[in-house]
Order: structure tokens, then sequence, then C-alpha cells
């Protein structure tokens, strides 16, 4: 009776279970169908956006910037991803024709008609694009406000390039009427930055170094500079090619010279001129300036590789090394290990560092060749001790590592510091981790952001710096100053200060009086050390431009500058001594500022002298009336019974500032006349002489 009642109660039970699975399963149909009816709306309503956005950007890019209907793209119809893959392929089509990626060729009217079709598909790229161009004067008149409407229609649906474009315009205060103001520059960066804008980063970084409209922040800039660090890193680790960038300032300093474009243009030509006459060091030259995009010239590995080959066949070590690497990494040809270690096996039969360098890879890597951390160790100090900059950072990576040696972090930052120092990108980017991470170093987040920095500057966004060169040596003055604004947001320094210079100039129409912008640009090189900025600055607060004028704000820069031995500010100060200007009189400390200037530079000699001969006059003059006072006072105490009362010069020198003009004359009158009387002393002994001659 007890199995029957147990077995009764089982059955019951899986009854009741039963119920219960039918009734989840149909509660869990019910919810599956529901979802999937929320997930066919939602569908719809995306399709529904989509097309409402489309047609947003075709009127944006309508009324904006053609004034004319444009059709819409006659393509096939895709699916979602599939187009805007495709827009943002045409957005990138149109930053080569613009000349915006290394190496590319110029076309600005088929990189507006990329960006229009893009617009009117409905990616906010091709807004953005045809804003830039606007901006920029690239094959249209310079329009920043109709620019601006277009950054601000395609910053409302998000992208990232819409805000960064907006918070240039508002850092800068140069787009239409739109009113300069930092804390919306920041909010549009921020807003650029998480979107993942390289230059956004670069920009937020640099402000949070200097605490600019935000906290002040080490940390804070570290992680803002390591994106666009990092990107950076991940295409030269791709062997992608990376240009060179070149900073240029427009002005001559006493630390760096003004750099003349002519200079690129003959270094070029003889280069040129030398490698088709078929010298091979001419040939390795040109074939680098092709490969790297230097002194003015496009990038363009095909042309470098023809060149380096031509030098290879004479038998130029240089030439056989870099054609090694660029069949081991395959740059312009297809990856070849066998024929890399050809040409690095013939280039160290010559001694050349760049080939040694190449086969020290080819053994770490186990390319081509045996496996072999030893080998790689025994070329990679060959090629070091030659100068080899890729072979002192591959040093590195093996003490780092411990890879055929003991592990020596100290190791790997000599040789990485030593890469470094040559601006090996890879080298910069570990140090900075190293000092980051505190790895054989103490921890120091200013030594990592400095590197860090050094890193993301060698990037696409340098190439404003370049293109504002060459625009300003052109007569395009407000496209320069454009171009070095927005790398001066970015925490360029020579950009900064070339925004200055053309801002102080005023020489055109858009540059004009805009002295407290370019005190702001003045400032924000002063802060990464430039002291020539500081002397602008003081001169800023001198003469009351662009700001209050404050004699003390003046004295301070010059002061900094002065320390920094800039002879300029020296001079400064010297001057201001002398007359007492902002700064108690004082003739001797005035005296050495203007021997401490024309000691530092030659060129500040002439303007010196005559102030020094100057200061002398004084100098003795104040002496000459320091001793008459001294025997004014001893005559009136000596005969004061026989009435001499002589006057201080407190009294008497007054009266000869009233008259002056009759004591000048009356002193060139005595020196005349002692003139005279010299002269016709000197002719009365020479006629006696002569007399005598004639008697004897």
């Amino acid at each position: 009776r007890e199995r029957e009642r147990e077995r009764k109660k089982r059955a019951v039970q899986r009854e009741g279970d039963s119920e219960e699975d039918r009734e989840r399963t149909r509660v869990e149909k019910e919810r599956d169908e529901v979802k999937r009816k929320e997930i066919i709306a939602k569908k719809e309503q995306e399709e529904r956006e989509a097309e409402a956005k489309r047609e947003k950007f075709r009127r944006a890019g309508r009324d904006v910037v053609t004034g004319t209907v444009v059709l819409p793209h006659p393509g096939h119809q895709v699916g979602k991803d599939t187009e805007v893959s495709e827009q943002e392929q045409r957005c990138n089509n149109a930053l080569k024709l613009r000349g915006l990626q290394w190496g590319a060729k110029t076309s600005y009217e088929d990189a507006w008609n990329e960006y229009r079709a893009a617009s009117e598909a409905g990616h906010p790229c091709g807004l953005v694009g045809m804003g830039e161009m606007l901006k920029h004067g690239e094959g249209r008149p310079m329009d920043s406000a109709a620019a601006l409407k277009l950054f601000r229609a395609a910053a409302d649906e998000g992208d990232a390039s819409g805000h960064r474009n907006l918070a240039l315009c508002y850092s800068s205060g140069m787009c239409g009427d739109l009113e300069e103001s930092q804390a919306m520059a920041v909010l549009h960066h921020h807003f650029a930055a998480l979107g993942g804008d390289p230059a956004s980063h670069m920009a937020m970084g640099y402000r949070h170094v200097h605490g600019t409209s935000v906290p002040k922040n080490c940390n804070a800039a570290v992680e803002f500079y390591t994106i666009p660090a990092e990107e950076l890193v991940r295409a030269v680790q791709s062997f992608k090619g990376v240009g060179v960038v070149e900073k240029h300032p427009l002005t001559p300093s006493v630390h760096k010279p003004a750099y003349p474009p002519e200079h690129d243009e003959d270094v070029v030509d003889y280069y040129q001129y030398s490698a088709a006459r078929g010298e091979p060091s001419a040939q390795v030259a040109l074939g680098q300036m092709y490969h790297y995009g230097a002194k003015g010239i496009a990038q363009d590995v095909g042309e470098a590789f023809k060149w380096y080959t031509k030098a290879a066949e004479k038998g130029d070590g240089g030439a056989m090394g870099h054609l090694g690497n660029m069949y081991a990494h395959g740059t312009h040809v297809k990856a070849d290990n066998a024929t890399a270690v050809e040409w690095f096996r013939q280039g160290i039969d010559k001694g050349n560092p760049v080939a040694m360098a190449g086969y020290g890879y080819m053994c770490m890597y186990g390319m081509g060749v045996q496996q072999s951390y030893s080998e790689a160790f025994k070329y990679f100090t060959q090629a070091a001790e030659q100068g080899n900059q890729e072979a002192r950072f591959n040093l590195g990576t093996l003490y780092i590592g411990g890879h055929g040696v003991v592990k020596d972090y100290a190791k790997a930052i000599y040789y990485f510091t030593l890469a470094a120092n040559r601006g090996h990108m890879l080298a910069l980017y570990n140090l900075a981790l190293m000092h980051l991470n505190g790895f054989g170093t103490p921890r120091s987040c200013p030594n990592a952001l400095q590197f860090l920095k050094a890193v993301a500057e060698r990037g696409q966004q340098g190439q404003g710096l370049q293109r504002g060169f060459k625009l300003y040596h052109q007569g395009q003055i407000d496209r320069s100053l454009v171009l070095y604004s927005e790398a001066a947001e970015m925490g360029f320094d020579v950009a900064q200060g070339n925004a200055a210079h053309l801002l102080d100039l005023g020489a055109t129409p858009f540059t004009a009086h805009r002295k407290d912008k370019a005190l702001r640009a003045y400032e924000m090189s002063a802060q990464q050390g430039s002291m020539d900025s500081e002397v602008k600055i003081g001169d800023y607060y001198y003469h009351g431009w662009g700001t209050s004028r404050d004699i003390k704000k003046a004295v301070a820069h010059y002061r900094i500058a002065s320390e920094a031995r800039m002879a300029q500010a020296m001079f400064n100060l010297g001057w201001m001594h002398e007359h007492g200007v902002g700064i108690p009189q004082d003739l001797h400390l005035a005296k050495r500022y203007y021997d401490m200037s024309i000691e530092t530079s030659q060129d500040a000699m002439w303007p010196t002298l005559p102030c020094l001969a100057g200061l002398w006059v004084r100098m003795a003059a104040r002496e000459a009336i320091t001793r008459a006072d001294k025997w004014a006072l001893h005559l009136n105490r000596e005969y004061r019974s026989y009435g001499v009362d002589i006057p201080p010069s407190e009294l008497w020198l007054p009266r000869l500032a009233d008259i002056w003009d009759v004591v000048l004359v009356s002193i060139l009158s005595g020196f005349l006349g002692v003139t005279v009387i010299l002269k016709v002393t000197l002719a009365s002994q020479r006629m006696a002489q002569q007399r005598d001659r004639r008697g004897g």
C-alpha cells in the first residue's frame, strides 16, 4: 500500500510539471512573437529614419553648398551596412584626392564629387569633407560660414569629424560670425574623441597637459595621447607607408633659423641631377626621399624601389639593404623572404649597417633563415655600432624580452633612447610605456607623456604643417593660417608660433585686427618652451596689443626669456633699466644687460652699441655732476666767510634743462673754439719749423 501511494503521488506530480511546462512554453512563444514584432517595427523605423537622414543630407548639401538640385546616386539598392561602407570608401578616396594621405595625388574637383555623392547617399562624412574643402579653400573660394553649416549638420548626426571641426571653429573663432568659446570647443572635442577622432584626442591631451579650459591632469593627457599614438604604431608595425612630418618655422630664431622652401628644391634638384648621372649615393638618397615623402616630394614607394634598384646594380650596400627591407615587408613588391635574405647578404658583404640590421631582423623571427637570437644579436650589434637606429631599437627589444640575452631593462632603455634620439617611432613608444609602468626606471607620467606626444605628432595630423608652409610661401596667407591654427589646437609648437606670426603681421583682411588671437597663440607656444614667444608676449604687454598695457607682466616675460639667453630680452631689460620704465632706473644694471646681449648674440652688437654710447654719456654726466656737487660743498665750507655760496645741482640743473639749446650751442661753440685754437697753433708751429729749415 505504501508503494502504491508513492506511485500515485509521483504520477500526480509529473502531470502537474507537464502542465507547468506547457504553460511556460506558451508564455515564451508569446514573448518571442512580441520581440519579433518589435524588431520588425524597429527595423522599419530605422529605415524611415535613414531615409529622412538621407533626405536631410541631400537638402543640406543642395541648399548650403551647391545651390542647385543634385540627382540621387544611381546605384542599385543595397543593405544598410553595405551602403555605409561604400560611402565611407568614397570619403577615403576623397581624402586621397585632397592629398591628405601619404603619397596621394591632388584632384580637388574629383574629391568634391566623391564627397557630394556620399552626402547625397546620406553619410555625414560627405558633409564634413565638403565643409573642410570650403573652409580651407581647396578648389573653391574660402567660405567658413557655409562650412560651419555643414559641420553642424554632420555633428547633429553624431559624426566625430563634424564635432572636431566645430571644436576647431569655436576654439579659433574664425568660422563665419561664430564667437570664440573654449567651453564649446572642449565639449565638441570631447564628443569627437568619444567617436575615435585622433585629432581631437590630441587636442584634448594638449589641453589637459596645460590645463587649458580643463583640469590640468597628466594621466588624462596620457589617455588621450595614447589613442593616436597606438594608431600610428599599428600602421608602422603593419609596414604601411608612414611619411615624414617636417616642421619649419616661418621666422628665424636663435635656436632654429628660418627654412626657405627654395632649399628643398635645390636639394632635390641636386640629387635628381646626380642620380640621373648614375651616382649611387645620390640614387639612394633620392630613393629615400620618395620612400618617406621628404623634402616636399610626394611619397612614392614605386619610385623609391626604382632608384634603389639602380643603385644596387652599381654595388651600393645601402640600396641593397633598402631593397631587402622592401622584399621582407612586402612594400611595393610581393613579400619574398628568400630574395630579401639575398639582398641583405650582399649588403653585408659591403659592410652596410642597413643590411646588417635587416638580416638580424630575419634571424630574430626566422624569416627565410633559421631562427637564432644569437645571430640576430650579433648583426644588430654590428649595425648599432655604425649608428643604425633600427638595430638599436631591435637590441632594446631583445633586452626587454630576454631573447638570447639576459633580460635587462636598463640596457633596453639605453638602446631605445639612442634610437629615439634619431626619431625612431617605436622606440619613442616603448620608452613611453616603460616610463609609464616603471620598467627599468621610476614611474614618470610627465616623461611618458612627452614620448607619447612625440609619437602622436608624427602621424598624418602633422601634414597640415607642411601644407601650411608651402601655402605661406605661395602667398596664400589665409589658407596657411587656417592650417596652422588647426595644428596649433592639436599642440604642435611650430604651428602655434607660425599662426601667431601670421596674426601678428595682419597682412590680409582675414588676419588683420586679431592681436588678441595672436597673443593667445604666442602664449600657447611659450607654454611649450618657446623663448621667442616669451619675448613677443612681453612686447604685447609693453605696447598693450590685444590686451591692456601691463609693464610688470612685460618685465616678467622678458626676464624669463633673458634667463634662457635671449639677446632681445636682455636688450629690452637694459633699455628699461636705463630709462626707468616699469622698473627702477639703474644705469649699471642696464650696462650689464647690454653687455650680456652682445655676448649672447653678435647680431645684437650694432643695435646695442649706440645705446651703450648714450649710456656712457649719461653715466659720465652723472659722475661729473656728482663731483661738481662735492667741489661746491667743499668750496662753500672753505670760503663761506668770503661770501662764496655755490648752489647744488638740484637747483641749477633744471635751469640748464630749460635752456638746453643754449647750453648745447655753447658747448659746441667751445669745442669749435678749442679746435680753431689748436689748428692755428699747429699751423704756426709748422710755419716756424719751415722758416728754421730755410735759414739752416
